[in-house]
């Protein structure tokens, strides 16, 4: 059975020259790169928007990170409004010193009109033009202006961060809305928080997303999640100096050809069924049942004798013994709660964090493989 190929993804971090010093930024972006990191947001606007320790200018720092991108071979998203643009000498018709800073992408979250936007978007530098995607009441008006009259060729979105709690986005508008800019050509970009970071943007430490439920949701997991909607081009971490653990993790499920479902698997399980489970890659059955995902590759792999036979509560994880006859050997994941049955054992369960993975691979979609965490 054949399903479709996961897209391909880039990955980035955010680095806040304002909080750190040159040996902080060199071991954040050294470590990032060296994992396959190829992008970098920062923003010279954080004193403009409120930040504690913010600034509104280029420092020596932003010079540094800038350099050290480039050597890399990273692309920096530089957040900067018409102030900054104005006290770096540029304007909306001259985006040269942008350009020879070696920023690549500019992105544009207040202080010019759609008309600056469209200009904006016919630099000579080749600086893409990055929109504001989570500005969902002026999205149309601005796409179809730039269509008409800009470049789209140098023109994408990424969604906003919130580093407050509670004021994160739902999960199916932001999918909306970049799936409409990608309807119209445009590459998306999207933030995901991590717990193991420095708390620069947000003092309680809980995250800085775009998605309100990714705010306590593993990296990895929420990657995988927009990952899977295919809406998204690139991915940053919105919080900065972000454990090496945690990054790792990312570009791990970042790159992989097949998604990881994290599971919980009783000890006695039979070992030749628990190889296959953490080794083998499946696809759920395209004749998708109403009540659980199907894996029917498992069949005859053993003999299960009957056991444990209890509740098959939500995503728990059953395997058919030999009172199910040719069935026996099937691996399931239910999808709603359903009771026990003489010819299935439970032998354990996905992680509640991955629900939404679950739902992700019914009808065979996409390709997966269980994980012990």
């Amino acid at each position: 059975m054949v399903g479709k190929e996961l897209k391909k993804l880039e990955i980035g971090i955010s680095v806040y020259p304002d909080f750190l010093t040159k040996e902080e930024i060199f071991q954040q972006v050294d470590v990032a790169a060296k994992l396959g990191y190829t992008r970098i947001f920062t923003s010279v606007q954080l004193g403009n928007l409120g930040f504690d320790a913010g600034k509104n200018e280029i420092t020596e720092e932003f010079f540094y990170l800038f350099t050290l991108a480039k050597q890399y071979g990273m692309v920096v998203h530089a957040d900067i409004n018409d102030i900054v643009l104005e006290s770096m000498g540029g304007s909306f018709a001259n985006l040269k010193p942008i350009s020879d800073f070696g920023v690549e992408v500019v992105r544009i979250d207040g202080g010019f009109t759609d008309e600056q936007i469209a200009i904006m978007t016919h630099n000579p530098y080749g600086i893409m033009i990055e929109d504001n995607s989570s500005m969902f009441a002026t999205a149309t008006t601005r796409l179809d202006l730039i269509k008409e009259k800009g470049n789209m060729a140098q023109f994408m979105a990424c969604h906003n961060f919130f580093p407050r709690n509670n004021t994160g986005l739902l999960f199916d508008d932001v999918v909306d809305y970049a799936l409409l800019y990608q309807s119209y050509g445009c590459k998306n970009g999207i933030f995901i928080g991590s717990q193991l970071n420095r708390p620069h943007l947000n003092a309680t430490g809980e995250g800085v997303c775009t998605v309100e439920e990714h705010r306590f949701t593993p990296a990895h997991i929420a990657l995988m999640e927009l990952r899977h909607t295919e809406a998204f081009d690139i991915i940053f971490f919105g919080d900065s100096m972000v454990d090496e653990s945690v990054l790792a993790k990312v570009a791990h499920c970042a790159f992989s050809p097949v998604t990881e479902l994290p599971v919980w698997l009783d000890e006695d399980v039979n070992p030749e069924l628990k190889k296959a489970l953490t080794t083998q890659v499946f696809y759920s059955r395209y004749d998708q049942p109403e009540q659980l995902v199907r894996m029917t590759q498992t069949r005859k792999i053993a003999s299960f004798k009957p056991g444990n036979i209890v509740a098959r509560n939500y995503l728990s994880i059953t395997v058919d013994n030999e009172l199910s006859n040719r069935y026996e050997g099937e691996v399931q994941i239910m999808l709603e709660d359903l009771p026990a049955t003489r010819i299935a054992n439970v032998i354990g369960q996905v992680k509640p964090v991955a629900a939404r993975l679950v739902n992700d691979v019914t009808y065979g979609q996409i390709p997966f493989r269980f994980i012990i965490e």
